[in-house]
């Protein structure tokens, strides 16, 4: 493709127009429609939720588009339903034999579940009538996913056996795989991101993902005393109020004092949970790329979790029903960080990538073989 002039780049902000109130209608027509046919209307609902948060984004002067028909979530429904009942089902039958069978066989299958999910999700998301894709095999996805499954598996048999044992070395032998498979989870990732950003095609172009190991490191490290502020802070505020609740009777009921904790569980993972996303969306986009076509991502980590946890309280205050103005609010904040710098024009990136259903021309100019 011919690039602009030497020194000149284009930028594409990420601009999303969605109206809250015209989202809400929506969710409530789908949670309703849900309920009525006993969850069998899942499929129809997930498509109309993500067709209109596609249809209002725009990129390049072009918005989004979301085809993918809802019978062909189906079966991944079904199938992600099914492994689900099926481990639940085999714990509460009182084995815990049949249920790590269960919650092995589970993540075994886990693998297909996301090849199945990445490729027909991008195969449907148009940008300019130009259809996205994932071109990987179900073969190169397991090769990617099978360290961190069969030893997070491993680690679990684990936990099984120490329980069933009850002595202090087992206990240890858990303890010590346990940290190892906390302490390989940053190489997890990257592997993963690597693998993932590398087979995402935009008609002619593939991306390239530039991230180094130490970086997903260092992005573990700053969660991980983030998660420990937000546990010290969570844990003191819970123990003030359950002082103060003492002070005032005298004796407080256990199940109260489990509500206390699990608020302050809950309230720790509204802290920590956007405060990964924030960090994992700059650093995944901020590092992808190719010679044509480079990602920028400045999604503010503080604002973020500000509003997170603005969200949750307000879920809880609404039992939920705040749920479609959280999701439109966030999706704008983290769909108006994204910036595309390109060195193509727009008009030449189309004319170089056939709308749906036109063979494509050429030989794909970005790919691996062809980046310097």
């Amino acid at each position: 493709m011919p690039r602009l002039p030497y020194g000149v780049v284009t930028s594409w902000p990420l601009r999303f127009k969605g109206d809250a109130a015209t989202y809400a209608r929506l969710w409530a027509a789908n949670a309703m429609l849900v309920l009525l046919t006993a969850g069998l209307y899942w499929p129809w609902a997930r498509v109309r939720s993500q067709r209109y948060l596609m249809r209002h984004t725009r990129v390049a002067g072009h918005a989004l588009d979301y085809h993918e028909p809802p019978a062909r979530l189906l079966p991944r429904y079904v199938l992600g339903l099914s492994l689900l009942l099926g481990v639940c089902g085999a714990w509460a039958g009182g084995s815990p034999t049949a249920g790590m069978l269960a919650l092995s066989l589970a993540l075994a299958v886990w693998p297909l579940l996301v090849f199945m999910s990445l490729s027909h999700r991008l195969a449907h998301i148009s940008w300019a009538h130009r259809r996205l894709a994932f071109d990987a095999d179900c073969q190169s996805v397991y090769r990617a996913m099978w360290a961190p499954l069969v030893t997070g598996g491993s680690v679990a048999w684990l936990l099984m056996a120490a329980a069933i044992v009850r002595r202090p070395g087992s206990w240890v032998a858990w303890s010590v795989a346990a940290s190892l498979w906390l302490l390989a989870m940053p190489a997890f990732v990257w592997t993963w991101y690597l693998f993932r950003q590398r087979h995402l095609r935009l008609g002619p172009m593939h991306l390239l993902w530039k991230a180094s190991r130490a970086a997903v490191s260092m992005m573990f490290l700053r969660m991980l005393v983030w998660a420990m502020l937000a546990t010290v802070f969570s844990l003191g505020v819970a123990a003030v109020a359950l002082a103060g609740v003492l002070v005032f009777k005298g004796r407080l009921p256990l199940t109260v004092q489990s509500c206390m904790l699990v608020a302050a569980a809950l309230s720790i993972c509204a802290m920590v949970q956007p405060y990964a996303q924030a960090r994992l969306q700059n650093l995944v986009w901020n590092k992808s790329g190719n010679r044509y076509l480079r990602f920028r991502s400045k999604l503010s980590i503080s604002g973020f979790v500000v509003m997170q946890c603005r969200h949750a309280l307000l879920l809880v205050l609404t039992l939920g029903l705040y749920w479609p103005w959280a999701v439109v609010a966030t999706r704008r904040m983290r769909t108006q960080a994204l910036t595309v710098w390109s060195r193509v024009d727009a008009d030449v990136l189309k004319a170089h990538w056939p709308p749906h259903g036109l063979p494509p021309t050429g030989k794909m100019a970005g790919s691996p073989a062809n980046l310097p």
